[in-house]
């Protein structure tokens, strides 16, 4: 018996007589004098329930390796609006990403006062604050959407823009990110240059902590001299 093929308006039109004998089918007993419409009822409970299981027996676990889309399904290089995002990746480093849309690109191309574009970035002491404390910049070129920054130690909150700098006149600012509050680090990693008599406790000495200090400033001496 295909179960999928019982409904409500095809057993009403069996006899009673049907009715028990596909219920005899299906391994149900009902006592003599039943209500047909309870009849109906169960017959049709039970062939949801078989249903649901032939769904499941259906059901096949696949270990190949997932199929790769086309190139027409990758997701769009350009959502074509100006925007800036800065995601924290640790308290050292900031990942911003951004996009300009085609009229931006358009009137700074035209625009003969344009020089360049950059990231920058400021730091407040409350996140309600107008102005910042410092600020610097990181160039980005014209095809650039994704950058990497090294923060200042020691700072409350940061916020970086995405700015249009001309020969002439104020930069603009073509959008902002929301200031992201900045976990408070060790005092020793944040005043530890290199040359400083650093008093080390000796599990911290054992640690690598001076070389790690050493390394970062000579990999990135450009975050210590800004």
């Amino acid at each position: 018996m295909d179960t999928k093929k019982l409904t409500r308006s095809h057993l009403e039109t069996l006899a009673t007589a049907d009715l028990i004998s596909l219920a005899d089918e299906f391994g149900i007993d009902f006592p003599e004098n039943l209500n047909r419409s309870f009849i109906i009822g169960e017959l049709l409970e039970v062939a949801e329930e078989l249903e649901e299981e032939q769904d499941e027996e259906e059901i096949v676990t696949n270990d190949d390796a997932a199929p790769v889309h086309e190139d027409s399904e990758k997701l769009p290089e350009t959502y074509n609006e100006t925007t800036i995002c800065a995601v924290l990746r640790n308290p050292a480093w900031i990942f911003v990403y951004w996009d300009i849309s085609f009229a931006d690109v358009n009137r700074l191309k035209t625009e003969t006062s344009y020089k360049s574009m950059c990231l920058r970035v400021s730091f407040w002491e409350n996140e309600d604050d107008t102005n910042p404390l410092e600020s610097f910049d990181v160039q980005v070129g014209p095809g650039d959407r994704q950058q990497y920054v090294l923060l200042t130690p020691g700072k409350n909150f940061v916020r970086v823009d995405l700015v249009a700098q001309y020969a002439g006149k104020d930069d603009e600012n073509l959008a902002v990110s929301r200031k992201i509050e900045l976990p408070k680090g060790s005092s020793l990693i944040n005043t530890g240059l290199p040359g400083r008599d650093l008093e080390l406790s000796p599990a911290i000495e054992l640690s690598g902590m001076r070389e790690l200090l050493n390394s970062h400033y000579e990999n990135h001496r450009q975050s210590f001299l800004q």
